[in-house]
């Protein structure tokens, strides 16, 4: 399983940053084309679609690296079991969060399946709209294993 998570996290680092990468060659070179006259009318439409992707790729290892940002002045003026307690609290809330994220998600998803983009024709909206759900269950997948290590370590600390 750690094997696992390590391809995974490797996997989802590599594609954001290809992802990245791309999006800002397809725009600047959309500008370039448009200035030129000869504009590329689905550079834009096709960044749109990579930066969903994109976006839950990188959401997902900021959220595996505990590179999110949070406020926690006052938490941390509690106690370790409180600070616990608050973090159990928040995980239970990013996962109905993220939940609602897969459900409606997936439903959004089958709803756009004969919506196309406006540069490009045959290419259905819904390979956009599924970043939201395979988004949502990487964070969830995340989250769990957030949990299941904060109960690892309530253990160690009882012993």
């Amino acid at each position: 399983m750690k094997k696992f998570d390590e391809m995974l996290l490797k996997f989802e680092k590599h594609s954001a940053k290809v992802l990245l990468l791309v999006m800002i060659v397809l725009v600047f070179s959309s500008g370039i084309a448009r200035f030129l006259k000869h504009p590329i009318n689905w550079a834009v439409d096709f960044s749109t679609f990579l930066f969903g992707w994109a976006c839950f790729f990188a959401v997902d290892v900021a959220w595996r690296e505990n590179k999110m940002m949070s406020v926690d002045i006052l938490v941390k003026r509690f106690s370790n079991r409180t600070q616990k307690i608050i973090r159990l609290a928040n995980y239970i809330i990013i996962l109905a969060f993220v939940v609602y994220l897969i459900i409606w998600g997936f439903y959004l998803s089958y709803k756009t399946r004969y919506r196309t983009f406006v540069g490009m024709p045959n290419f259905s909206y819904t390979w956009v709209t599924l970043s939201i759900p395979v988004g949502g269950i990487l964070l969830f997948r995340t989250t769990i294993l957030k949990i299941i290590a904060e109960f690892r370590d309530n253990k160690k600390e009882a012993k």
